[in-house]
C-alpha cells in the first residue's frame, strides 16, 4: 500500500508541476512580455501551442513510462524538475525586478505579474514537493551498508556455533 501511495503522490506533483508550468507560459503570453521582442511567444500563436505541447510532452513521456514500472525514468523526471525549478525560481526574481526598473509597458500591468509570480511560486513549491517526495523513498548507502554488516554480525556467532558441532 505505501509503495502504491507514494507512486500515486508522485504521478500528482508532476501533474500539478506541468500544469503549473504551462500556466506560466500561457500567463507570459498574455503580459507585456508578449511584446518585447520577435521570437517571443504570443497568445494564440503557433508558438506557443508547440511550447506547451513540449512541455506537456517532456512531462507526460517520462510520467507514462513511470507508470507502467520503468522507475529508473525518476531520475529523469528529476533533472526535468530540478530544470523547472531553476526556471522558475529564476522568472520569480525576474518579474518583480522587470516591474520596477524594467519595461515603460510594465507600469500598467500590475495583475499580470502578480499572476505570473503566483504560477512561478506554484511551481517551485510543487517541485520541491517533488524532490523531497522522491528523496525520502530512497535510503542512503551508507544505511542499506550498516544492515547488511549488522545482519552479518547476527548470522556470524550462528555460522561459529555450527562449525564447532560439526567438527
Amino acid at each position: 500500500m505505501r509503495n502504491s501511495t507514494a507512486k500515486n503522490s508522485v504521478i500528482v506533483t508532476t501533474l500539478l508541476s506541468a500544469l503549473f508550468f504551462c500556466f506560466i507560459l500561457v500567463l507570459g503570453s498574455l503580459s507585456p512580455l508578449a511584446d518585447s521582442g520577435p521570437n517571443v511567444n504570443t497568445f494564440g500563436s503557433t508558438g506557443l501551442w508547440l511550447s506547451l505541447s513540449m512541455i506537456l510532452f517532456l512531462y507526460l513521456l517520462p510520467l507514462a513510462f513511470y507508470m507502467l514500472g520503468m522507475h529508473f525514468l525518476k531520475f529523469v523526471m528529476a533533472a526535468f524538475c530540478s530544470i523547472g525549478f531553476l526556471i522558475a525560481a529564476s522568472t520569480l526574481l525576474l518579474m518583480p525586478a522587470l516591474f520596477l526598473f524594467g519595461l515603460e509597458d510594465f507600469s500598467g500591468n500590475l495583475s499580470s505579474i502578480i499572476g505570473i509570480m503566483i504560477s512561478c511560486l506554484g511551481l517551485l513549491i510543487t517541485n520541491i514537493v517533488w524532490l523531497l517526495l522522491r528523496l525520502k523513498d530512497r535510503q542512503p548507502p551508507c544505511r542499506k551498508a550498516f544492515k547488511m554488516v549488522k545482519m552479518l554480525r547476527h548470522l556470524s556467532p550462528f555460522c561459529l556455533k555450527t562449525n564447532k558441532l560439526e567438527r
